[in-house]
């Protein structure tokens, strides 16, 4: 979906609005293997909602990783599956209906009306609503503006939610995608309640033993094509297995791969039980990793995305880091 194709929000947030006004029982999703925005927008539009009465189920298909379980309302959140039908479905941060993984999919599907609330616009968007906006740095940012537009109260869990959100999704707030109302919505969020320190050390700070040892573990592996423009490390599953890790023991790995100084593009591979591998991209601006990702059946927006192959690890290795070494612009 190009740029001029996007709905206008001034249109979508009215309607978004109102769907939710009329619906009774609402479902709502997130991408696989959530993150701090997936989540934090997810169940804080759930607990927004609260005054409305509705009956709200929130679904995960990789459930809450530990490091957001501090998240006020993630005891909320179901992995399981559920054979109920509901009146609306709301899909947040996904970018392509497809990620919030197959055991949520039928569920969303079967919803009467759907709303994709997203800050990734893709050729693949979808829903009787979209409520988009790329410029956004986050889900939670347009969430913020949907709580505003139906006028409800935001108190301090609200806040800790849509706060985790903008600052995972900015990198505390070091990302190209910062904008002046990335700040305007933080600030509003710290007004409400939102405890930045807590937030942080939650999100950056708490790492678990098993974790700390996968991060070492993995940029021992660190990798660079000649040039240094692409740089990628992998997680084996013997690495999963002696240091007793779980995929959610390498949220934020790719940063430090990305972080490389002179690196373009940073790439982190996960190998998974079953044969496939789990990858997430990350950019600076000069590739669109979203595109990249959209080839393996993955997305996400233009300097962070994700998806997953169903090759072995070197295999996989191989095709993405091809594919990236595609997309490098040339070099003047």
């Amino acid at each position: 979906m190009s740029q001029d194709t996007i709905p206008d929000l001034l249109t979508t947030i009215p309607q978004a609005a109102e769907a939710i006004r009329q619906a009774r029982t609402m479902v709502f999703a997130c991408h696989v293997n959530p993150d701090g925005d997936a989540l934090g927008s997810m169940i804080g539009l759930a607990l927004a909602l609260a005054p409305l009465n509705k009956e709200i189920t929130l679904l995960s298909a990789d459930g809450v990783p530990e490091m957001y379980k501090f998240l006020p309302g993630s005891e909320l959140v179901r992995q399981g599956s559920d054979t109920s039908e509901f009146d609306l479905a709301i899909v947040l941060d996904s970018g392509d209906l497809s990620r919030v993984g197959d055991s949520v999919l039928p569920i969303v599907q079967r919803a009467a009306k759907t709303i994709d609330v997203d800050h990734h616009v893709t050729a693949n968007s979808f829903g009787d609503i979209r409520v988009l906006n790329s410029k956004a740095a986050s889900t939670s940012e347009i969430v913020y503006a949907l709580v505003q537009h139906m006028d409800l109260p935001i108190d301090k869990a609200i806040a800790t939610c849509l706060f985790t959100g903008v600052i995972t999704d900015t990198g505390s707030f070091r990302f190209q995608n910062v904008t002046p109302n990335t700040f305007h919505v933080a600030a509003a969020l710290l007004e409400h309640g939102a405890p930045p320190a807590y937030i942080s050390e939650n999100v950056f700070e708490n790492r678990s033993f098993a974790a700390t040892k996968m991060l070492g573990a993995t940029l021992s592996t660190l990798t660079s094509t000649p040039d240094g423009r692409v740089i990628w490390a992998h997680a084996s599953l013997e690495d999963f297995i002696a240091l007793g890790a779980t995929d959610e023991d390498t949220e934020g790995i790719v940063n430090y791969v990305r972080g490389v100084r002179n690196a373009e593009v940073g790439v982190f591979f996960r190998e998974m039980p079953g044969g496939s591998v789990r990858i997430s991209l990350r950019s600076r601006d000069t590739v669109n990793v979203a595109e990249i990702a959209q080839q393996f059946g993955g997305g996400g927006h233009k300097m962070a995305a994700g998806c997953s192959v169903a090759r072995p690890l070197t295999e996989a290795e191989s095709l993405v880091i091809g594919a990236v070494i595609a997309a490098l612009p040339a070099v003047s």
